[in-house]
C-alpha cells in the first residue's frame, strides 16, 4: 500500500458524521476536484467560494475532500512532494488562495498533456501540517518519524562528507609543502633558510598527515606557531622551491 492510500485509509475510518456543515465541505472539496468547468458548479455550491466567511471545520473539511478525491503525498522516504490535481484552472486556483490564507506557500502548475492543474507543497514542514489539518494524525507521526531519521542520515553524510573533503585538501596541501622542502634540500639551499623557515619545515615532515591546526596545538611557548603563521611559512618554502 502507498503513503497516500494509508494516509486516506486513515481518513476514511476516522469520518465523522457529527457536523452536517463538515460532510457538505467536505463533498464540495471532492466536487472542485472533478468538475471541469467553473460555471458548470452546482449554486449550492457556490457559498464557499467566498472564503473569508468559512470556518475553520469547514476549511478542513474541504482540504480533505480535495485530497481524498485527487490528492496524493509521494513516500517521504523517496522525497517531500504533496498535490492535489483538478481539472480546472478556476478551481485550482481556489485551493491556491485557500491554503495562502493558511500560510501554506503552494504552487499552481498545468500539466498540458493531461490538461489537468496540479496545486502542490514541497516543503516537508508544510506536509506535515497539512496532515495534521486534515486529521490523519497517524499518518503525520509516520511522516514525522521518517523526515527525522531521514534529516539525520542526511546531517551524517554531510559532516562526512566535508571531513573527508577536509582530509583530502590536507593531505594535497601536506604533498605540496613536503615536495617543496626536498627541492630546496636536494638543491642545497635548505641551510640557507632562516631558523624560522627551517623549524616549521622540520614541523611538516615530522607530522606529515597532520592538519595546521594540529600541529599548530603541538607547539607551545617560544616555539608557538599559529595555524596562520604555519601556513604563511609554508608557502613561503614552496615561493621559494618554485624558483629554483
Amino acid at each position: 500500500m502507498s503513503f497516500s492510500s494509508e494516509i486516506k485509509e486513515e481518513l476514511l475510518k476516522n469520518f465523522n458524521t457529527s457536523k452536517k456543515c463538515c460532510i457538505e465541505s467536505e463533498k464540495f472539496g471532492e466536487y472542485i476536484t472533478q468538475v471541469r468547468l467553473k460555471q458548470d458548479i452546482e449554486p449550492e455550491y457556490e457559498k464557499y467560494f467566498s472564503i473569508d466567511k468559512l470556518n475553520e471545520c469547514c476549511i478542513k473539511s474541504i482540504l480533505k475532500g480535495c485530497f481524498l478525491s485527487s490528492g496524493c503525498i509521494v513516500d517521504p522516504n523517496l522525497d517531500y512532494h504533496f498535490e492535489i490535481v483538478f481539472k480546472n484552472k478556476a478551481c485550482a486556483e481556489y485551493l491556491y488562495d485557500l491554503l495562502s490564507v493558511l500560510d501554506f506557500t503552494p504552487k499552481l502548475l498545468k500539466r498540458k498533456k493531461m490538461n489537468t492543474y496540479t496545486v502542490y507543497i514541497k516543503e516537508a514542514e508544510q506536509i506535515s501540517i497539512f496532515l495534521s489539518m486534515i486529521g490523519a494524525s497517524n499518518s503525520m507521526l509516520n511522516f514525522e518519524q521518517i523526515r527525522v531519521i531521514k534529516d539525520v542520515k542526511n546531517n551524517i553524510n554531510r559532516t562526512i562528507n566535508c571531513e573527508t573533503a577536509n582530509l583530502a585538501k590536507t593531505i594535497n596541501s601536506s604533498v605540496k609543502q613536503i615536495e617543496a622542502i626536498d627541492k630546496i634540500k636536494k638543491a642545497g639551499k635548505y641551510d640557507t633558510l632562516n631558523d624560522k623557515l627551517k623549524y616549521t619545515a622540520s614541523l611538516r615532515l615530522k607530522y606529515k598527515n597532520e592538519s595546521l591546526d594540529a600541529i599548530s596545538k603541538k607547539t607551545s611557548g617560544q616555539n608557538y606557531i599559529s595555524k596562520s603563521g604555519l601556513k604563511h611559512r609554508l608557502d613561503k618554502l614552496i615561493e621559494i622551491a618554485n624558483e629554483l
